[in-house]
């Protein structure tokens, strides 16, 4: 019956014949050439004369080229939701600018290293830490202008060159530099947690008591608190120090005694209740010490004797 429907049924001429796979495969790069609009066309083409010009002999159109990629860089990476436009560009000429690196002049490497410490964010093999090393041959401030995607993958960088230069007894000063510029900008921009990570890894938590202060202190022990309980002895009990250092800068004494009592360090509590100065405050801190039958030393009778 199918067979007799057919032969009487004439053929559909509108009907869409199966697409080759190949052909399909064209039509798709057709039209992601036909998605770049004029305006990224001209970024593409003005991008791609900028990596010509880094190559010229003469070191004043070297350093103009320089100047325009950094500009359309800077202004792209400030706020990264994507893959911005200039990177997608010059991944292509990745190679092209490390090679221009050993050959441009002397004064205009240090620019060309921080392009390059930008582009091997993303286009860097993994593990190679390209992104750190043109950094340190760059300027070792100014980190912050390129965007807070780029100082996290900084941050990370250093943590691993730290933890294989302390291997090997390599020096870190330089390493200590750029977290000095690192830090401040992760405290002012509620990354408090990103810092903390970064001392963590350079071993200088200590640094962060530094930094606190009326806005930030409040997230930076949370996070030192809860980070506590993931380590083992003794680096639990040194972040809990630090964390009740910077309860005790901030005069946040009742928070500072939850923390000693954790310590369990009769003179850290001591410390921590004399140095409170607000009777108010102090007889709450009795309290809490009666609560978690912790004996110090007080003159006063009635506070002694709510401490029992």
């Amino acid at each position: 019956y199918q067979r007799r429907v057919r032969e009487v049924m004439p053929e559909d001429k509108t009907a869409k014949k199966p697409e080759d796979p190949k052909s399909k495969g064209k039509k798709k790069d057709e039209k992601k050439v036909e998605e770049l609009s004029e305006e990224d066309q001209r970024l593409k083409s003005e991008l791609e004369l900028m990596v010509t010009r880094v190559q010229d002999v003469d070191s004043g159109v070297q350093k103009l080229a320089l100047e325009t990629l950094k500009r359309e860089i800077k202004s792209s990476t400030s706020s990264m939701t994507s893959i911005p436009k200039p990177l997608k560009f010059l991944r292509p000429h990745f190679q092209t600018l490390k090679t221009a690196f050993t050959t441009i002049s002397a004064d205009n490497k240090v620019l060309l290293a921080d392009i390059l410490s930008v582009l091997a964010m993303t286009m860097a093999v993994e593990g190679s830490r390209e992104s750190l090393q043109f950094k340190l041959l760059g300027a070792k401030s100014d980190i912050s202008s390129w965007g807070h995607e780029y100082v996290r993958n900084l941050s990370g960088e250093i943590g691993e060159e730290f933890q294989k230069r302390v291997t090997e007894d390599q020096p870190i000063d330089e390493l200590m530099g750029l977290v000095a510029e690192i830090v401040p900008f992760q405290m002012k921009h509620n990354a408090e947690h990103e810092a903390c990570d970064l001392l963590m890894e350079v071993d200088r938590l200590e640094l962060i008591v530094d930094y606190v202060d009326e806005n930030n202190y409040s997230r930076v022990c949370n996070y030192l608190n809860s980070a506590a309980q993931y380590v083992s002895e003794p680096e639990d009990s040194e972040i809990l120090r630090i964390s009740f250092k910077v309860y005790k800068k901030l005069g946040k004494y009742t928070d500072a005694l939850r923390v000693a009592i954790r310590l369990g360090n009769t003179e850290t509590l001591q410390d921590c209740y004399d140095c409170c100065q607000d009777p108010s405050v102090k007889k709450q801190l009795a309290f809490l010490l009666a609560r978690q039958l912790v004996p110090i030393t007080e003159k006063d009778s009635d506070l002694a004797n709510i401490i029992g």
